[in-house]
């Protein structure tokens, strides 16, 4: 079994890292055949071959007509793993609440490797598509749920976290410039709350508080997105307040389950 030591010395199996390759590679494109994915991955056509073979032995892709596909086993998977977070328990009735109430999306965010993970989300009547998925992973700069919860990390972690994935632009308003992150960070510990304005996608605005557990320690980061025009001073600050009403019974209900 071939492996290789990475630079703090842990092994790691090369073969198991081609097969994670094509799988994200089968992710981003949606469906893709052999001669494809080689050329994508700079691997030999008949290594790529062996790997969608063995895939869709074990049910992970599915495949017609020599284009493949992953299979909906990692939707099993995913709702699997979602499913054993007690957070996410706790928020789903809350969050059904606050969709009705307001019409808009309403998200739930938990921290992963220095990213903001969508752990659930859910649209209202009256919300727009913003072409954000559950499961998705996005820098935590860009969004209202992302910087409450880097905000919830201390200043060495959040260092870190810069240092490993930069401060990429997503839009003319996304904080590209550490002092200026630190500076946010401050205010949204200062406040309690987190509003982003623009920073991922032009005409969207968000807002967001933690979920803390019974010692304080945030947890997941609970949010509304609405368009620009929708959420202004006076809906932000109704959104605000029932936010941090449903974080409380959020908070009680996920250390009693």
């Amino acid at each position: 079994m071939g492996s290789q030591a990475d630079g703090a010395g842990k092994r790691r199996v090369k073969a198991l890292e081609k097969g994670l390759r094509i799988v994200e590679e089968l992710k981003e494109q949606g469906s893709a055949g052999v001669s494809e994915l080689a050329s994508e991955l700079n691997m030999p056509t008949s290594t790529v071959h062996v790997y969608l073979q063995t895939l869709k032995g074990t049910g992970y892709v599915v495949g017609n007509d020599g284009t493949y596909q992953l299979s909906l086993r990692f939707l099993e998977i995913g709702s699997k793993v979602r499913d054993q977070r007690e957070v996410f328990a706790a928020a789903r009735q809350e969050m059904i609440d606050i969709c009705h109430s307001t019409g808009e999306t309403v998200g739930l965010g938990v921290l992963e490797d220095g990213k903001r993970v969508q752990l659930w989300q859910i649209e209202g009547k009256n919300a727009i598509n913003d072409n954000i998925h559950i499961g998705e992973y996005t820098h935590t700069h860009w969004t209202s749920l992302g910087k409450t919860l880097l905000a919830s990390q201390s200043d060495e972690s959040i260092e870190e976290i810069v240092e490993r994935h930069g401060l990429p632009r997503a839009t003319e308003n996304t904080i590209t410039d550490k002092h200026a992150l630190f500076d946010e960070v401050e205010t949204i510990r200062a406040q309690g709350y987190t509003l982003e304005d623009e920073e991922r996608k032009m005409g969207i605005r968000s807002v967001s508080v933690p979920l803390t557990d019974s010692d304080g320690n945030t947890i997941a980061a609970l949010g509304i997105t609405a368009p620009k025009n929708k959420m202004t001073s006076a809906t932000c600050g109704n959104y605000i307040a029932q936010l941090n009403d449903k974080a409380n019974v959020i908070s009680i209900k996920y250390a009693y389950q």
